[in-house]
This record gives C-alpha cells, structure tokens and sequence, in this order.
C-alpha cells in the first residue's frame, strides 16, 4: 500500500510540475503556435502523470495489488493523454521552423472549412478516444431472439459480434503501433532539424530539446506502446518508474532549454519562475519521502498516532529548507542563467567590444552578427550613413545589392523621430505603403530600429522574422533600443577617428611624395656608349613602389635595375628609396651581382616586416663589349629581343627579397648584338586588365617589341609601348605601379663613317 502512495505522490507531483511549466509558457505568449503547441503537448504529458496517480490511489483504496482495478471511467479517460504523442510530432514538424509539407498540406481548399496538417495529425487519435468512450458509454448486444423470422438473422448477428470484438482487440494492439510511429518520426525530424541547423543557440537548443524527448518518448514506449502491441504485462511499479522518468526528461529538457538557452524567446521573468518551481517542486518531493519515514520511524518509537508529529517535522523543513532552498537558487541562477545570448550578457559584452572597436568595418559586423546569434533571426542587415555614402553590413540572410542599398538609404531619413523600434506590420509616418512593402516582403525585414546621435539618424537595424517564428518581445526591443543607442556613438567615434587619420596620412603622403618623386628616379639619362636606355614609370597613386636606376660602376661599366616593391603608396615608394640607396652605396665597391642582391635582401629582412617583400633585376652591361651580366630575384622574366626574332629570357637569379636571409643568387651572361632590344617590365604591366578583365600579359608585350620598327631608339620603344597599353585599358585605370626599361644595343652604321649616333636627354615619366 504504502509503494501506491509513493508512485501516486510522485506522479501527481511531476504531473503538476509539467502542468505548470505549461502554463508559463501559454501565459508568456498564447498568440504564438510554437508556444500553443509546447503547452499542449505538455499538458497531455501531465494529465497522463495525473490520471496515474489518481489510478495508484483508487488501487490503495480498493486493496488491490495493481491499479487496474480503478474505476471503468477512469481508464477509458485515461486514453485521452495519447494525444501526446501526435503533439509532439506536430511540435517537431514547426521547430524551429515549419517543414514544406506542413505548409503545403491542405484538405478541401476553397471550402468554408479547410482542415490542415494539425487536422491529420490528430485525426487518428481522435478516433480512437471517442470510439474508445462511445463503447464504454454503449456497450452493443447482438443477440437475437431465435423464435419466428428472426432465427434465420442471428447467425448474422453472431458474426458481426465476433468481428466487433476481433476489430477492438486489433485496433487497441495497432494504436500502440501509431504511438510509436509518431515517436519515431518525432526523432527523426528533431535529430535533422539538430543536423541542419548553423545558428549556435538553435543548436543548444535543439541538442537538449532532441535528446530529452527522444529519452522521453523510449521510456513511453517501454511503459505503454511496446507491451500494449506485443501483449505483454508489464509490472505496474516498473511501468511507473518509466513513466516518472518520460516526465522527468522530456518536460525537464524543455524546461532546461528555456531557461539556459532561452527557448521560445522566455522573457527573464518566466525563466526564473520555471527555474524556482523545479527548485520548489524537488525539496517538496524530498520533504515528502523524508516526512514520511520520520512519522512512521515516531509512531513505533512512542506509539502515538503520525499525525502528532506532522507539524513538528513541517516546522523543522521550513527551519533547515529556507537556507537551502536560497543557496540552491543561487547555484541554480549562476549555473542556468550564463546564457551568453542573455540579453544582459549579451549588452555586457558587446559593450566592452564598442568601446575598444575603433575601427568602422569590424564595428558594424560584430555588432550585426551579435544581435543575429542572440535574437536568431532570418535576416539581420545594419546600415550606417558614413560620409563616403551608406554602408551595410549583414548578419544573417543574403547581403543588400547595391540599388538595394541606395534605396534603404534614401528612406531612412524619412522615419519618425520618435519611435525607438518601427514593426513594419504597422503604418510608419513618413513611409508610404509601397516603401513598407519593399522593405517587408521584397527583402524581408519586419522590424526597423533606428540609430540616432544628437537627434541625427546614422543608420538603422533592419531585422527579419526570427527563426522559430515567435514575435519580437519587449525584451527583444529594449535590447535594440540600447544597442542602437550605444553603436551609435561608437560609430560616430569611429568615424571621427577615421577622418581625422586620414587626414593625417594624406598630408603625410603628399609631404613623402613630393621628395620621392623629386630624388628617388632618374630625370635624365647617362649617355651610354654603344647602346642607349631609357625608362618609364606610372605609378597607381601619388607615388608608387617600382623601382628603376642606371648607375655608372666605373671602367665603362654600368648597372641597371628595377625592382617592383610590395604593396603601394608612401610605403611601398620609402621602401623601394632604401633599396635604390643600398644599391647605389654598393655600386663602386662591390663587383658581383649576387653578392649586392645579398646585401639587400639582409638589409631588407631585417628592417622590414614579414609581409613587405620586393622583386628585384640586376644587370651589368659592359659598354665597350656589349656583355650583359645579370642576376634576378624573381623579378619578371626580361626578354632580350634578337633582331632575327630570336627571344632570351633573363630568368638566372634566386628568390624575392625579404622573406629569407642569407639566400644564395647566381648570375647569367648574354651578349648584346647591334639592333637587340631588352626589355625589363613589372607585373603592373603584364596584369593590366580591361573592363572585361583581360590582362595585357606577356605574349602580347612580346609580340608588340617584335613589331616595332628597328631604326627606332630606346625612349621610342618605350612609349610605344605604353601607348598600346592605354589604348589596350581604355578607360580602366591601372591598379598597380607600371615600370617599363628598355635597352637597345646601336647599329654600327654612325661609328664606322666616323660620327657617332645621335644621341638625346630624356625625361622619365
């Protein structure tokens, strides 16, 4: 008797506990289908623990050894929590959001009443519960009199009666196989929806939501399902235990969920509510087992009725609970409520990141994508007003399109100054219904939060519906409203930061670029005999980081280079005068090419930074034989262009400058014949792309120097050259540095009739 009144304790308790937890979730928002559903499926749950409660008492109060000899209406009511099962497959079906066959789902349509998917789903169970009550309420008699006409119809009758019986022993078997084909499916649509969710906080949520039900539909299958369809007779406290342990997993994990992961968008209040009634509800239960053997263990010591001792023991549990029950609130609190998507957590946060953000880009998108993680919205876009134009930075969902921008852009000045959050479900002043619409249904946003500084508007949170389909709360608005107001600020900051920057590094380009271009390249060229040079440099801003020089080397000798620097503007062109003064410091003193190229790479790799790396040519040319020494450090191939059509390709050298120290270099030698043109480029020229996107590239170049007459000298070539390139660009400006030198080697023709070849001062450009 007394095991009766444990279980019957026990799963009126938890039965209670899972109707409470119902409630709170109806009462926190009944107009939304997720929590109707979470609070039906929970309801059925309890009413199940209930009715067996209430089966265990009638059991103890009849003396029987099994509840089955509760009252007739008790068990045919009891069908009725069944309906958990199909709740639960509706509830996975629409979370965390609806499947395509509940929404294409629908009976009859155009009719008055067109039932849907909910409709079929319940369907089954509806059948069975009311053919259920309408048997115990009418229990049907075939038999018929065998005297007269009616002898020849009771055969009949005897039939029918038999396939009756047949029929409900078949159907009672077969429901159980519905249940657990319900079960199933719940499984695996919740294990899928785990699978395919991105979005970190739908996935806790789903993690502790797929695993508890899942644990909780097992137990309900082993206490009802199973035995029911395999005929066996289960041992009514082992079915209990299973029963108390479905209730303790599946409503706890929702329970759980809500609480730590904020499932359904619980507003704090109901969180804490659910938190402190599973706190309640367990020192309830242990003051119940624990009262219950005291008063036993008090009546056998002193003889004196149990009831005696009832109020001392209530008196004690209220002395040593009251401490307890406070300290475990607080562990409680500090263990479920660290929701780093917690709107407190998630203000804390963001706030200590505003304030050490000063850069722009990173401020917009960590705020973006922040807000999108803790409100798990669809789509989440914020746009800021800079003084370039507007900028958008998304969060979730697919990025604005440029005229996208532009329009959002042009509307957000329009909105009302007073309002801190615009629903766009709602009329908007100063919008009108074709606006709304576009913001609404062509890019699906339904919440517009505007950021404004000193009453001026700097931009605005546009947000989607959220993933699970619930509706912005007042928590969800109050923790825009601060946010906005906050990266607000932080982005004004950041601009002003910006600005002044910007200022600051353009005055200082301007000052490096004026002594660059004034010291750093060749304005006029040294007469060279047997040969003449000249060069071109257009660099893709003020200044730029190509590189040329000729530098006399002494005994008729002269070194040549060019070199392409990483990167471009002032820090590229100071780069590119230090490895110009390493190479012109070396000129006189140091003979090997290898061994100069040696010497700049170990200065460069020591005082630059990992990143900045340049490419390098050296060349030698001997003016009274012609012989060109060269080594590259991979620069690109210079081509040396025969007069019979013949290609050299300049490759000898080692590697770039300024990733390794101590690299080794090796050196070439070609001989320059009368009429041979070299030529030495960087890759601003060979990648120059037009509007299509097609590079100028290297045959092209080659097949150009081919083509050109051969009476024409070296400044010629060179802006040949750089006339094709323009007209091969059109409008396209260059996007990197262009650096073209050439050389070419002077017929014989003027120095064998005794006059030498004419010879002019060029200017580079």
């Amino acid at each position: 008797m007394n095991s009766f009144l444990l279980l019957s304790t026990l799963n009126l308790s938890l039965g209670g506990l899972v109707f409470l937890l119902g409630l709170i979730i109806l009462r926190e928002n009944a107009g939304q289908r997720l929590n109707r559903v979470v609070a039906l499926m929970l309801f059925f749950g309890g009413f199940g623990a209930i009715l067996a409660g209430f089966a265990f008492l009638a059991a103890r109060q009849v003396g029987a050894q099994a509840p089955g000899s509760a009252p007739e209406v008790l068990r045919n009511v009891s069908y009725l929590w069944e309906f958990f099962f199909p709740t639960l497959f509706l509830f996975a079906s629409i979370f965390p959001e609806e499947r395509p066959f509940v929404r294409r789902f629908v009976l009859f349509p155009g009719r008055w009443w067109t039932p849907g998917f909910g409709t079929l789903v319940f369907a089954p169970h509806a059948f069975h519960f009311a053919l259920t009550v309408a048997l115990a309420i009418w229990k049907p008699d075939f038999t018929v009199p065998d005297h007269g006409l009616l002898k020849y119809v009771a055969p009949l009758f005897g039939i029918a009666s038999v396939f009756l019986h047949v029929f409900l022993l078949v159907h009672q078997a077969l429901f159980s196989l519905v249940n657990l084909g319900f079960g199933i499916a719940t499984m695996i649509l919740l294990f899928n929806s785990y699978r395919r969710a991105r979005v970190p906080r739908l996935r806790q949520q789903l993690r502790v939501i797929a695993i508890g039900l899942s644990a909780c539909l097992v137990c309900y299958s082993f206490a009802t399902s199973i035995p029911t369809l395999l005929n066996i007779r289960l041992d009514e406290s082992v079915r209990a235990i299973l029963i108390i342990a479905a209730l303790t997993l599946g409503p706890g994990s929702i329970a759980f969920s809500i609480v730590r992961y904020k499932f359904l968008d619980a507003r704090l209040l109901a969180r804490r509510a659910i938190l402190y009634a599973l706190v309640s509800g367990a020192l309830v239960g242990v003051y119940l087992l624990v009262v219950s053997r005291l008063n036993r263990l008090a009546s056998a010591l002193t003889g004196a009725d149990a009831r005696v001792f009832e109020p001392v023991f209530l008196i004690m549990a209220l002395a040593l609970f009251q401490p307890a029950i406070a300290r475990l609130e607080e562990l409680l609190d500090r263990m479920l409520l660290k929701d780093p998507n917690d709107y407190r957590n998630v203000l804390r946060q963001l706030g200590v990141d505003l304030q050490t953000t000063i850069d722009l880009e990173v401020l917009l998108t960590r705020t973006i994508r922040t807000v999108a993680e803790a409100l798990l919205t669809r789509r989440a876009t914020i746009v800021a007003r800079a003084h370039g134009g507007a900028v958008a930075h998304t969060g979730a969902g697919q990025p604005l399109a440029p005229a996208d921008l532009d329009r959002v852009a042009s509307l957000l000045p329009r909105l009302p100054v007073g309002p801190t959050s615009l629903r766009l479900a709602d009329r908007i002043e100063g919008l009108d219904a074709e606006d709304q619409r576009f913001l609404a249904e062509t890019l699906g946003f339904s919440l517009v939060v505007p950021m404004r500084w000193r009453d001026e508007l700097v931009g605005a949170l546009l947000l989607g519906d959220k993933l699970t389909g619930t509706d912005w709360t007042s928590e969800d608005v109050t923790l825009l409203t601060t946010l906005a107001g906050r990266v607000s600020v932080s982005m004004q900051n950041a601009l002003l930061l910006r600005e002044r920057v910007a200022v600051a590094r353009f005055e200082e380009e301007l000052n490096l670029a004026r002594q660059i271009q004034r010291k750093s390249l060749l304005s006029d060229f040294p007469v060279l005999p047997g040969c003449e040079v000249h060069a071109l440099s257009i660099p893709s801003k003020a200044v730029g980081g190509d590189l040329y020089d000729v530098v006399d080397a002494g005994d008729g000798c002269y070194l040549l280079a060019i070199a392409d620097v990483s990167g471009k503007g002032v820090p590229a062109a100071l780069l590119s005068s230090m490895l110009q003064a390493s190479l012109r410091t070396q000129a006189g003193s140091v003979r090997a090419l290898p061994e100069i190229l040696r010497n700049i790479n170990t200065l460069m790799f020591r005082s630059t930074e990992i990143q900045q790396f340049a490419t390098y040519f050296l060349a030698r040319i001997d003016t009274r034989t012609l012989q060109l020494t060269f080594s590259n450090a991979g620069h690109n191939w210079p081509v040396l262009m025969r007069r019979g059509g013949e290609r050299v390709f300049l490759d000898r050298g080692g590697t770039i400058l300024g990733i390794m120290d101590g690299v080794k270099f090796e050196e070439g030698q070609v001989s320059l014949r009368p009429g041979d043109r070299v030529v030495l480029y960087t890759d601003g020229i060979s990648e120059a792309a037009n509007r299509e996107g097609e590079q100028f590239g290297e045959d092209r170049l080659y097949a150009l120097v081919e083509s050109l007459p051969h009476h024409l000298c070296a400044r010629e070539v060179a802006e040949s050259l750089l006339e094709a390139l323009h007209l091969f660009l059109g409008p396209v400006e260059p996007q990197d540095d262009m650096t073209l030198l050439v050389i070419r080697a002077l017929e014989p023709a003027g120095v064998e009739s005794g006059r030498e070849p004419e010879r002019e001062t060029v200017t580079a450009i």
